[in-house]
């Protein structure tokens, strides 16, 4: 009983200090919910009122997209937000605890999220999680862990510039931190796939700009299907001679 109320406090300790920071953000912005909610129209995913002011209650974990979307809103910094959104979810009902066996730590599956990793920072948001849900390993045990025949295959420095989004992860380095974070074949599998759409996915900008071309494309289209047809000339008069 005494764990599971240590679990439970632990828990609430993470939620409630990512909302009290992002109740902080909104306070000192000076927005409204209902102007955060306007600002948020701009962005990838449009926020409702009503979730933005859900996501500062402290009584659940908001989603990712939503606590970035309130971040961004307010002015805040994004990697904080991150940080603290991980420590919450981490926590969050639902997750399995138990005795750990010697070697790395289990690592829970891929996931529907991961399947739907298209860009470069969902990717790195993604390992970071990982990372987290292993016990938060340092870069030095991750190293350790990738050691064969005397040579590590995931160097601290080159895992270190991957994870602060400096340098592009190889599938090698891929491969080799879910290895060290736990992670069996199928979901390297599923990590693998995602790291290549990444690469072959537009960038964003170019995604809204394409949106935006196949949207007047089709205003064009309604506009020519729906423009009046031109009116007839009128047939020329012949003389008539006398």
């Amino acid at each position: 009983m005494g764990r599971l109320n240590s679990a439970l406090a632990e828990r609430d300790k993470e939620v409630r200090t990512l909302a009290q920071w992002l109740r902080g953000l909104r306070e000192r912005s000076g927005l409204t919910y209902s102007q955060m909610a306007h600002k948020t129209a701009g962005f990838t995913q449009p926020v409702s009122l009503a979730t933005l002011s859900r996501a500062d209650e402290g009584r659940t974990v908001p989603t990712w997209p939503v606590t970035e979307a309130y971040t961004r809103a307010c002015g805040g910094s994004v990697r904080t937000a991150e940080r603290l959104w991980l420590r919450a979810d981490a926590n969050r009902p639902g997750r399995r605890t138990g005795k750990r066996l010697p070697g790395p730590p289990p690592a829970p599956g891929a996931g529907r999220a991961l399947r739907y990793v298209t860009e470069r920072s969902e990717l790195l948001l993604a390992m970071r999680r990982l990372r987290l849900r292993a016990g938060s390993p340092s870069l030095r045990e991750l190293e350790t862990r990738a050691v064969r025949a005397a040579v590590s295959h995931l160097p601290r420095s080159t895992l270190h510039g991957v994870l602060a989004g400096e340098r592009d992860c190889t599938e090698r380095v891929l491969v080799e931190f879910v290895r060290a974070c736990g992670a069996g074949p199928a979901e390297e599998a599923e990590w693998i796939a995602a790291l290549h759409r990444t690469r072959t996915a537009p960038p964003p900008d170019i995604r809204r700009q394409l949106a935006d071309a196949h949207a007047e494309i089709h205003r064009l289209r309604h506009a020519l299907d729906h423009r009046p047809s031109p009116a007839l000339p009128d047939a020329p008069r012949c003389a008539v001679e006398d």
